[in-house]
């Protein structure tokens, strides 16, 4: 095995992955799988010399070695992210920049270690984070592509993550959210309820929310 290289990992996870599964088992029923496959098609269009893909159940990892490619890397993390939510379905994820070795049987990746712990404990809701490494190692790198002005990284409580908004598209995922907030409201957990309400705010506090439109999951009703 060749010493593993530098490079960026981004870690995602589909999220009610077992719930669904769970639902195809009991009806009999592809329907979770099909939603995958659709979603996941969007990775056919990624150039494999730049990007690498790896999808494992819920999991997906995709890395990119070069730092001049981490504009492509992050546009193509955006296309995934809203690629699951035309199918209805939520992911979130960590990207991370550490040594990484991936060939076909094997998969040594401190990389894919720091990337599982921001989608565990920073993603929260569905958004890709961004290890704040990174961001430090792109503020005084004079040579690396420009990240922090291009309008694709956002900031909220100590945390970055991925930009999927945009004046083109913001209509467009504020509907596929009211979507799966209304498919998913009759079975929601507090947990997975709090995921919504977050997603929400992250759309509706948008500078790309030019309408001010309102939220489209009910305010809370006192009972008298």
């Amino acid at each position: 095995m060749t010493d593993p290289q530098y490079s960026y990992v981004a870690l995602i996870d589909v999220l009610g992955y077992r719930h669904l599964l769970e639902r195809d088992r009991k009806s009999g029923k592809l329907d979770f799988k099909d939603k995958l496959s659709n979603a996941l098609s969007v990775l056919e269009h990624f150039d494999e010399s730049i990007i690498k893909v790896q999808a494992i159940s819920d999991t997906i990892i995709i890395s990119c070695e070069e730092h001049r490619n981490l504009i492509e890397f992050f546009d193509a993390l955006r296309k995934i992210f809203i690629a699951f939510l035309r199918e209805g379905l939520f992911i979130r994820g960590g990207i991370a920049y550490s040594r990484h070795y991936q060939s076909k049987h094997v998969t040594y990746s401190h990389a894919i270690a720091r990337a599982y712990e921001l989608e565990q404990n920073s993603a929260i809701y569905p958004r890709i984070v961004v290890d704040t490494n990174i961001i430090e190692m792109f503020k005084v790198g004079a040579e690396l592509p420009e990240i922090l002005t291009a309008g694709i990284l956002c900031y909220e409580q100590g945390v970055y993550f991925l930009q999927i908004l945009s004046e083109d598209n913001w209509g467009e995922i504020y509907k596929l959210a009211s979507d799966i907030y209304e498919k998913d409201k009759s079975q929601l957990n507090e947990n997975a309820y709090n995921k919504h309400l977050r997603f929400q705010c992250y759309l509706l506090d948008s500078e790309y929310n030019v309408n001010n439109i309102g939220p489209f999951i009910p305010k809370i009703i006192s009972i008298r």
